[in-house]
């Protein structure tokens, strides 16, 4: 009996349900959706919340189901949706509140096309265990990111919560996005001889 050490070829082995994430009813009904009328996200927890039919500018908005809303944030993850402007959408409660727009992402740059978000360098000095205070490298805007659990809230220079971050650089990322900028370098920075 003859033995060969033939090596078969190796097949890319997928992650559960990773093929089936941008090839699936939802996905597609939420890339249609994105489009016209359009979704929002909303509060700190960033709600997934649809806007009226076919008013894009619309100032209302209604929350979406639990498998649409997962979609949405998988595809904002993957980059297939992007987040954009915020503008103030009346939700669950009768007085607007500001909410930020997700768009469809770009398939091609046109020559014409404004540039993306402006590229800065954001510093986090953590003053104390659980908080950190945010500064735009060009002196644009400011913040803070604190502890709350086993995450973190992240608050514009006014007390503003925009959100949660699993670390500081994730609020720090997330905070330059809200100011329309994209943070390029986040330098930390740990005062641990006043603890």
């Amino acid at each position: 009996m003859t033995r060969t050490n033939a090596r078969r070829p190796r097949v890319p082995v997928q992650a559960a349900g990773q093929g089936l994430l941008f090839d699936d009813p939802v996905t597609d009904r939420v890339l249609r959706l994105a489009r016209d009328p359009g979704y929002v996200l909303l509060g700190p927890a960033d709600t997934v919340y649809q806007r009226a039919v076919h008013t894009r500018e619309a100032a209302r908005a209604m929350p979406v189901a639990a498998d649409e809303a997962t979609t949405v944030h998988h595809l904002l993850t993957a980059g297939r949706l992007t987040l954009g402007h915020r503008i103030p959408v009346v939700a669950d409660q009768p007085e607007p509140q500001m909410a930020t727009v997700v768009e469809p992402a770009p398939t091609g740059r046109a020559v014409t096309e404004p540039e993306g978000p402006r590229s800065v360098r954001v510093l986090v000095d953590v003053v104390s265990p659980g908080k950190g205070l945010v500064t735009c490298g060009d002196g644009d805007w400011s913040g803070s990111i604190l502890r709350d659990g086993t995450s973190y809230l992240v608050e514009t220079e006014v007390g503003e919560v925009i959100g949660r971050a699993r670390s500081y650089r994730h609020g720090a990322e997330r905070l330059a996005r809200h100011h329309g900028h994209r943070a390029t370098s986040v330098e930390i920075e740990h005062e641990r001889e006043f603890w």
